[in-house]
């Protein structure tokens, strides 16, 4: 499992930083990243999911903390897809 801390960056920044390396994974990785945008964690979590490789769900922790978690089922690595 991969982890990141896209706290404190500007929308869309974080989304694009975790599509970007969703992108990376293998097929069955984990990718789990700590982003501090509601906006910008549904927005991460959307680009996964309509990418049709893999799967994305977004957990608030507290007011104003989302865990964004992804995992890779299918495509090829380090696809490239126009945001």
């Amino acid at each position: 499992m991969r982890s990141l801390d896209l706290r404190g960056l500007n929308c869309p920044e974080p989304a694009i930083y975790f599509y970007r390396e969703f992108g990376k994974l293998d097929l069955g990785e984990t990718l789990e990243a700590l982003m501090d945008s509601e906006a910008c964690a549904y927005t991460a979590a959307e680009l996964v999911n309509r990418s049709g490789l893999g799967a994305a769900s977004v957990l608030e922790l507290k007011k104003g903390l989302y865990r964004v978690s992804a995992v890779r089922l299918s495509g090829p690595r380090a696809f490239r897809r126009p945001l």
